[in-house]
């Protein structure tokens, strides 16, 4: 995945210009390097964040390097009304070092304790906190429900295998997801 960037001049209040023609502002800083005010396409960068997310690596070209600088999604602010984004800021980053990044949780499968009704499904944690190398982020953590059989089963951070060239920063004792039971309120009955 690449985004083609150009430098950018016009600064503050000014760049509401830029967003009336389909332009964004974004910007760039990171490991060793000047930060640097860059702009890029409106309809290139919603695409890009659609399928980058903020863990996919991406290139980003500047002013069309032949070699894009390695970066990640680091914020992203959006217009509240339309959703659109307004601003982008990418963290570029060493290969060579590790870097802390929040991977989200997605939740597989089909829930034995509750398809029973027998329990809720307690999502607690809907990402967790990792240091690895940035060729090694995950997309996402995938977590199989269908081991929560009865009611209070839980799986906690210390039961994820996410391999060896990745620590887990969330405490190992959390909870991801467990199952409990429905609350049932007695209604009082009206002589």
């Amino acid at each position: 995945m690449e985004i083609k960037t150009t430098k950018r001049d016009i600064l503050g209040k000014k760049v509401k210009s830029l967003r009336q023609k389909g332009i964004v502002p974004v910007h760039v800083f990171g490991h060793n390097i000047p930060s640097a005010s860059l702009q890029t396409e409106m309809s290139a960068l919603e695409k890009l964040l659609k399928m980058a997310g903020t863990t996919k690596m991406v290139d980003l070209i500047v002013n069309n390097e032949n070699k894009g600088r390695k970066v990640l999604v680091k914020e992203v602010q959006r217009n509240y009304l339309t959703g659109k984004p307004i601003h982008v800021d990418f963290y570029e980053v060493s290969m060579k070092e590790k870097i802390k990044v929040q991977v989200p949780i997605i939740f597989t499968g089909d829930c034995p304790a509750v398809r029973g009704k027998k329990g809720i499904l307690m999502e607690n944690l809907r990402s967790i906190d990792i240091e690895c190398l940035p060729g090694k982020i995950p997309e996402k953590i995938d977590i199989d429900v269908c081991v929560l059989t009865e009611l209070g089963n839980a799986i906690h951070v210390s039961d994820l295998k996410l391999g060896e060239d990745i620590t887990v920063l969330t405490g190992a004792g959390e909870v991801i997801v467990k199952v409990a039971a429905e609350r049932v309120e007695e209604v009082e009955k009206l002589p």
